[in-house]
């Protein structure tokens, strides 16, 4: 089991838009299963469509704590699945991982796994205020949405649109009045066409194309304030898979 969380564990890349909050995974130390007393507390996410798979209350589910940095606390909780197989026997499979990055006692971000065990679903807190800020939909494990609270003020103002995992589209909210003023249109990974409604009435005043759209895209976020990047340590991730046997689980 240590070998397959270990795996599961393994170096991997988030990241997470404009905001450039890349995360390396490095794990040292042996990985431990935590007891009972040593649980930390659960991110708080009531607005998490999808909070429901961290439900381990369901039957057929089971919790597995792990402390991959060996501090002696769980910075890493698992929520699996035991279905039966095609052979007979029980087999689980990851269906949600909650993760503290900051090793502070309190989760902070969460994974959500689709039945083929590919990424379904994340919601992180990057500046470790209990908000999520960053909330990133797939389809098929490909990234399709990405959602971004850049101004940390609990709703997103900010959102990516993904097709095939290629940028399409972004939409801005500048003043945070919960409307989009800038719509921009991405082709093989450039900008070619922006819009901005510079009088916030929900109309585009003015269209700008190709090095121009650009051009513009630069002087307005050098005229913004944005927030400084949270600097967030190692994050683990669920194997390709996502599945752990139920002997090996029951071992620890």
């Amino acid at each position: 089991m240590a070998r397959r969380t270990l795996e599961r564990a393994a170096a991997v890349f988030l990241a997470v838009g404009p905001l450039a909050l890349t995360v390396m995974v490095a794990c040292g130390g042996p990985t431990k299963t935590m007891a009972g007393n040593k649980k930390p507390a659960a991110l708080a996410s009531d607005k998490f469509k999808n909070a429901t798979r961290c439900d381990a209350s369901k039957p057929g589910h089971e919790l597995s704590y792990h402390d991959l940095n060996g501090h002696g606390r769980a910075d890493m909780v698992e929520v699996i699945s035991y279905e039966k197989n095609a052979a007979g026997s029980s087999e689980g499979r990851v269906v949600c991982m909650e993760v503290d990055t900051n090793r502070d006692g309190t989760l902070d971000l969460i994974r959500t796994f689709a039945d083929d065990g590919g990424l379904e679903a994340e919601e992180a807190d990057r500046n470790y205020d209990g908000k999520s800020d960053v909330w990133i939909s797939y389809e098929k494990g490909v990234v399709a949405k990405q959602a971004f609270d850049s101004k940390f003020t609990g709703k997103p103002d900010e959102y990516h649109y993904y097709k095939d995992g290629k940028l399409k589209r972004v939409e801005r909210d500048r003043n945070g009045d919960g409307k989009i003023d800038i719509w921009e249109y991405y082709v093989n990974g450039r900008l070619e066409r922006m819009g901005v409604d510079s009088d916030f009435d929900g109309r585009v005043n003015v269209w700008y194309r190709d090095e121009v759209a650009r051009a513009a895209q630069k002087s307005l976020a050098a005229a913004s304030n944005p927030p400084p990047s949270a600097s967030a340590p190692a994050v683990p991730s669920a194997s390709a898979s996502g599945s752990v046997k139920k002997k090996a689980a029951e071992a620890l």
